[in-house]
């Protein structure tokens, strides 16, 4: 479903109005609001009531992993990076009230709950216990995000500013963009390169990678349910699997996100994907090995220890099973190139990279909260 979409199932609980105008009363007071929206925000389709709560509070909006493509990229109230870059954490240690949507605020968004506990903190939220046990709400609205958000809507006034914010954000995205492309130039060429090739209607899904973290925290996920990004521990070498699925639901192309370690985990499915004739781009990023840990035991001064692998001939492996391969070296422009041409082709189709990314602000290793 959509953002906007309209939800089905029970019908919404009311909200007390007790509660509803002393959550009112605590954001009406407030000179710098922030909106913070997660899952559960995504899955009640509250994109469009998210949208108009954060221009009627003119506060600007984080989102969750699990979020990604609840406002469109253009929206004027979205911070499009994540509060793992400095400059977007500071909108959250700078905010006299957060009002939280649909959210748990878990450990791998909190830097591990380094963040501090704002001052003020409305959580609007299906589970009162959900919403309450990792920062301390001043009170939960127990509604789904679209409801809460909605009636929030209703009751508060209008604020100015809403030009000016949107011009703070667009400096701010821009700066954050700009530091990216100075501390990591691959990286940066890599997210412009998924960007500029993919139609919008594509569907991405991530390996836990480095490019797939990447992808997590800085691509521009155009729409709801658009990114696919995993969030438990030992889902190492779900991307290509999974993204089979999605390329069978038919809504626009579908893209896995593979390193080589992982694409290694399920690469026999390239049998059902060849059978079938799936409609899917697995891109695998080769950099001879599983990159994260070897960043790890590099930073901590550790010698390598099974990091450093002896990985197949992608592209015979695939041809083996008569899929369509090609490679290409690096993540720039030639990948932009070779990816569109992959997408744009109705088949089952492999695309490997040999490059080496460092590992995004987003992972614990580069966390700057300690």
């Amino acid at each position: 479903s959509s953002a906007s979409s309209p939800r089905t199932g029970p019908p919404p609980r009311a909200i007390p109005d007790e509660r509803l105008s002393r959550a009112v009363e605590i954001l009406e007071r407030s000179r710098r609001p922030l909106v913070w929206a997660g899952g559960g925000a995504l899955q009640a389709g509250a994109g469009k009531a998210v949208g108009e709560l954060a221009e009627r509070l003119v506060a600007p909006v984080l989102l969750t992993y699990s979020a990604g493509g609840l406002l469109p990229p253009d929206h004027p109230c979205l911070v499009d990076a994540p509060p793992h870059v400095p400059e977007v954490g500071a909108l959250w240690d700078e905010a006299d009230v957060v009002v939280a949507l649909g959210t748990d605020f878990d450990g791998m968004m909190t830097q591990g709950w380094k963040m501090p506990q704002p001052p003020h903190l409305v959580a609007v939220n299906v589970d009162a216990a959900d919403a309450s046990k990792n920062y301390l709400p001043d009170l939960v609205l127990e509604a789904d995000a679209a409801d809460g958000a909605a009636a929030l809507t209703d009751r508060l006034s209008e604020r100015g500013g809403l030009d000016s914010l949107a011009r703070r954000l667009r400096e701010l995205r821009k700066g954050v963009r700009d530091e990216l492309a100075r501390t990591d130039p691959d990286a940066s060429a890599f997210l412009a390169a998924v960007e500029s090739a993919l139609p919008p209607d594509a569907m991405v899904v991530c390996d836990m990678c480095i490019p797939g973290y990447w992808l997590g925290g800085f691509h521009r996920t155009p729409a709801p349910r658009k990114l696919s990004y995993p969030l438990g521990w030992g889902t190492l070498g779900c991307a290509f699997p999974q993204a089979l699925g999605a390329a069978l639901a038919g809504e626009g192309p579908a893209v896995s996100i593979s390193g080589d370690g992982g694409f290694l985990y399920a690469c026999g499915e390239l049998a059902a994907a060849r059978q079938e004739r799936i409609p899917l781009t697995a891109v695998i990023v080769d950099d001879g090995g599983y990159g994260m840990l070897r960043f790890d035991q590099d930073r901590r001064g550790h010698p390598r220890e099974g990091v450093d692998l002896d990985t197949p001939d992608f592209v015979a492996l695939a041809a083996a099973f008569g899929v369509r391969a090609d490679s290409v070296d690096g993540l720039g422009e030639h990948f932009a190139l070779a990816l569109r041409g992959h997408v744009a082709r109705s088949e089952p189709t492999v695309l490997v990279a040999r490059a080496q990314l460092g590992p995004p602000p987003n992972v614990s290793p580069r966390w700057y909260r300690r």
